[in-house]
């Protein structure tokens, strides 16, 4: 079960867009697209999927107010796995995490040991061997495909950010199992491509 969580910013993740013309051209209007400067509303997402293209539900991580710096803790975590993996995982499946912090704090791996969940082990700095990395970058594509008008407005009410929310939980389920499943069974190819690479960078 390939798990993670992403931050998502109102705005970011656009792809690049092309315009054709002449050196002349270059600062027309037509031919800039511009951005907003500085940090917009941002949330924290959790996703998984797993076997044959199964998906979790996308869960909107709470921040634990009662951390040092207000942000997402062990806590935080907890929570979505209480809410997520009872109900999907069984014995015929192993846990995969990264070694973030709130996922190797010992209160985290008491509740795997008390949840009777097995966890694979994972090897530092090793992006390019978690599919669910594909997945992130698939969902903004998807939420500015479907959502524009989410995504591209000003503002930071309480409204806008519940309205970004559910336009990333409606993303999340838009995008197709195919995609998911392709990206299990990217798995056996991407294994080959690190091993081969020795260390260095693959197009994963």
């Amino acid at each position: 079960m390939w798990s993670d969580e992403c931050s998502a910013e109102r705005g970011k993740g656009k792809k690049r867009a092309w315009v054709w013309g002449t050196p002349a051209d270059k600062w027309k209007p037509s031919h800039v697209d511009v951005y907003r400067k500085g940090k917009d509303l941002r949330v924290m997402v959790w996703g998984m999927f797993w076997g044959d293209g199964q998906r979790s539900e996308l869960y909107i991580m709470d921040r634990n107010f009662k951390s040092k710096k207000h942000s997402y803790s062990a806590n935080s975590y907890i929570e979505v796995l209480d809410a997520m993996l009872p109900g999907n995982y069984n014995k015929d499946l192993y846990f995969m995490q990264d070694n973030a912090p709130i996922h190797t704090a010992n209160k985290v791996k008491k509740w795997f040991e008390d949840n009777g969940i097995d966890t694979s082990d994972w090897p530092p700095y090793s992006p390019n061997l978690n599919p669910i990395e594909h997945a992130w970058k698939k969902l903004k594509e998807v939420v500015m495909e479907h959502f524009p008008k989410v995504w591209d407005v000003k503002g930071e009410s309480e409204e806008e950010l519940r309205k970004m929310e559910e336009a990333l939980k409606q993303a999340w389920l838009i995008i197709p199992t195919s995609f998911f499943k392709s990206l299990i069974e990217s798995m056996e190819r991407r294994i080959e491509a690190v091993i081969a690479a020795d260390g260095w960078h693959t197009k994963y």
